[in-house]
């Protein structure tokens, strides 16, 4: 009997984990993200950007189900998921697997064994560069810090040129090239960072802040 006992919370956790299911058209989206510029082409999900926020709780098993409907492979990454025994699902192409192939389909499912704050970007030809990026927010039911609100703040950047434009300028001659020469915007929550609502705090409440960095150069 008390053998079975030890094996409760187990069996309990278990009964109350999910599939969390996402459906993922990947394509091309023209947009300026609301800024002062003109649009450009940019990788979305389901003719979208921003991209939803992704949630789910701790032992949850995320099925994201991919339709590749750009020209070229593309892939998704869990950044910051260990993938304990599913490194096939990393999304890494040419490491643990091959890209999506256009006109093709995938299907990662991803056991969530961690909480916290993470975010799933494209992983081929640096495609969360141009909008294939996105957070995913795993919660604990039984988190040891509970709170009273908490906030989230996805800070990525948009460019006015694409990759393959970014690309052709730092492969110039002699290494001088920098796609610095259009800087690009901040954005929060996929908002123009001068135009985001702000946040307020009461007193003797206990706030999470969820800070998440999108950037697409590592020198933010």
């Amino acid at each position: 009997m008390m053998r079975f006992i030890k094996y409760i919370p187990l069996l309990v956790s278990l009964v109350q984990a999910k599939h969390v299911v996402q459906d993922w058209d990947i394509t091309y989206v023209t947009t300026n993200r609301g800024l002062n510029q003109p649009p450009r082409r940019g990788v979305g999900v389901n003719n979208k950007l921003p991209i939803p926020v992704v949630r789910a709780e701790l032992g949850d098993t995320l099925i994201l189900n991919v339709r590749n409907s750009l020209d070229v492979p593309t892939s998704v990454h869990a950044h910051g998921i260990l993938q304990h025994g599913t490194n096939y699902y990393d999304g890494v192409p040419m490491v643990n697997g091959c890209g999506i192939a256009p006109g093709s389909n995938f299907t990662y499912e991803i056991p969530l064994q961690q909480s916290g704050t993470y975010w799933l970007h494209g992983h081929a030809a640096e495609q969360n560069f141009d909008g294939l990026q996105t957070p995913l927010i795993i919660t604990d039911p039984n988190d040891p810090y509970p709170v009273d609100e908490e906030y989230l703040f996805a800070v990525d950047d948009w460019w006015p040129i694409t990759i393959k434009e970014s690309l052709a300028i730092l492969q110039q001659p002699g290494g001088l090239g920098t796609p610095f020469v259009y800087p690009p915007q901040t954005l929060i929550n996929g908002v123009f960072g001068n135009l985001t609502k702000p946040v307020t705090f009461e007193p003797e409440k206990t706030y999470r802040i969820r800070l998440v960095s999108m950037m697409s150069l590592p020198l933010w």
